[in-house]
């Protein structure tokens, strides 16, 4: 599993990101007394690389496939903006059986075009079963069971909404769902929580897939004084950006997750936002949402854990902080669980928040919690039971920690060289 690797590790390439160059010249920006929590907001951020998004994906749509009795229909999620009907604007006139362009024509190419291609290699390899972007008639020609529309993350949810609805327009469409004949999924690699009820919420009901809960800042496992601190940068110095609306991204979602492919624009515009030429206040790092080579060694190959210490450190804020004993000594349950507990008993309880401290996508971090409830470590609606808090005040004292206590972690380390720098 990602989680499986150390929390120094995962402190490695936390540091890397304000440590480039381009990181550092963003830091610089900012005023002296603003550094730390800026590098704080970087430290947070959760990278995910090509490797770790097409392999995620890949392996989504199989599943999905395999589930369904059928050939499914695969849609890289796009803008509609304009579009009242994805299938007549979409069908070739002369050959009904064409399939669709999945992305717009002089179009700025974004993630959609990543999805394409995943889904392009992807149906060759099972073109029976795996339709690559079918028109309405091959649908209903190869009997499809199901609709998927892939992306790689429903931040508001209104784009994936929007596509959903310019699918749901024609009546045949309608009727094909209500005789259970086909269904529509909506599969990401992450999604929010107001992204995902926004997308069941539509007509055509559809299922939501996802590999990773998208982490925001405001779901981070931290002290609510750094969480403010952080909100009130990205507000103070959004307003410098050419995006001064979106200074909390887009629908002030606040995401906390970056591609390797892209900066989402959900996540804040300090981050992200275009350069103005003409008079530029503000340079981001992530210049129009592109990620750049120098910061593309910072992705590695698979989410890890973060740092526990650190963690329940910064919840706390306090350096002094009493920690769980089990944190600091080794346990049968494994630092995982324990992870889970102590975050659990902190008042933490949403599922972003512990997949973000682990480093377990959905499936995982969902199989994890099941178990510590079915061992009675918590409560069906996540809250710590008697027998869990036991386990966490006992499980660590089983051997002798005192020469065993661990650094703490520096996952929102910062260049010391920023602390007198003009």
């Amino acid at each position: 599993m990602s989680s499986a690797d150390s929390p120094s590790q995962a402190s490695d390439f936390a540091l890397r990101l304000p440590n480039t160059q381009n990181g550092k010249d963003w830091l610089r920006q900012f005023d002296v007394v603003d550094h730390e929590a800026a590098a704080r907001l970087l430290g947070a951020l959760t990278l995910v690389s090509h490797s770790a998004f097409e392999r995620a994906i890949q392996t989504l749509i199989l599943r999905e496939a395999e589930k369904v009795d059928g050939p499914v229909a695969l849609y890289a999620t796009r803008e509609v903006k304009g579009i009242v009907n994805y299938w007549e604007a979409m069908a070739d006139p002369e050959d009904p059986l064409a399939p669709f362009d999945p992305v717009a024509r002089g179009s700025d190419l974004g993630s959609e075009a990543r999805i394409a291609a995943i889904i392009r290699n992807l149906c060759k390899t099972g073109p029976a079963k795996l339709l690559n972007h079918p028109s309405l008639e091959t649908i209903k020609l190869t009997q499809a069971r199901a609709i998927i529309v892939v992306d790689d993350i429903i931040g508001s949810g209104q784009r994936t909404a929007e596509f959903l609805s310019a699918m749901w327009v024609p009546k045949k469409v309608k009727s094909w769902r209500s005789r259970h004949q086909i269904k529509f999924v909506s599969l990401a690699y992450s999604a929010t929580e107001i992204g995902m009820k926004k997308v069941k919420g539509l007509r055509c009901d559809p299922e939501v897939v996802i590999e990773r809960d998208c982490p925001t800042f405001r779901d981070i496992p931290w002290h609510h004084e750094t969480g403010e601190a952080i909100t009130k940068l990205c507000k103070r110095y959004g307003r410098r950006t050419t995006k001064r609306g979106m200074s909390l991204g887009y629908k002030k979602t606040m995401a906390a997750l970056v591609f390797e492919h892209g900066c989402p624009n959900n996540a804040p515009a300090v981050l992200w936002a275009p350069v103005d030429e003409g008079d530029p206040k503000w340079r981001p790092l992530f210049p129009d949402r592109a990620v750049l080579p120098e910061q593309a060694s910072a992705f590695p190959l698979d989410i890890r854990a973060r740092d526990p210490i650190a963690l329940l450190t910064d919840l706390a804020g306090d350096e002094k902080a009493d920690l769980p004993p089990a944190i600091l000594g080794e346990s049968p349950l494994g630092l995982t669980t324990i992870t889970i507990l102590a975050l659990v008993a902190k008042g933490i309880r949403g599922r972003n928040a512990l997949s973000y401290a682990t480093g377990y996508d959905a499936k995982e971090c969902a199989e994890l919690l099941d178990r510590c409830m079915a061992r009675g470590y918590l409560s069906g609606t996540l809250r710590m039971t008697p027998l869990g808090r036991a386990e966490l005040k006992q499980a660590g004292q089983m051997k002798d920690t005192s020469n065993r206590l661990p650094p703490r972690g520096e996952d929102v380390y910062y260049p010391k060289q920023l602390r007198g720098l003009p």
